[in-house]
């Protein structure tokens, strides 16, 4: 009767064991589960606002490309001597667009 009641222990001691090591593979697995989604959820954001980044560069870029376009074509016609525009009206637009493409970070190469 002995040896019955000591192998029941050890069976049941087996069995605890068998479960403890289930559980620790399957938190394991859940775990590295997790880990692999938090790490997909970050790349997949910093993608997405490199895609806006890139967004508003290049929206900038054609603001500035549009004010020089109008700069040009207004200094082209100062020069030309169609219209006389004030010194002083050209000094403000030309520290305007200088401010604009210092705001906007966009510097040539």
């Amino acid at each position: 009767m002995q040896s019955g009641v000591i192998d029941g222990i050890l069976s049941v001691e087996d069995e605890a064991e068998e479960i403890i090591e289930n559980a620790q593979k399957e938190a394991s697995s859940i775990i590295a589960a997790a880990n692999d989604k938090a790490a997909k959820l970050v790349s997949q954001s910093l993608e997405e606002a490199r895609k806006r980044g890139q967004s508003d560069v290049d929206a900038a870029e054609a603001l500035l490309a549009s004010h020089l376009a109008m700069y040009e074509e207004e200094r082209a016609r100062i020069l030309s001597g169609e219209n006389h525009v004030d010194p002083e009206v050209l000094d403000r637009a030309a520290e305007r667009i200088v401010n604009r493409i210092l705001s906007t970070g966009v510097q040539d190469e």
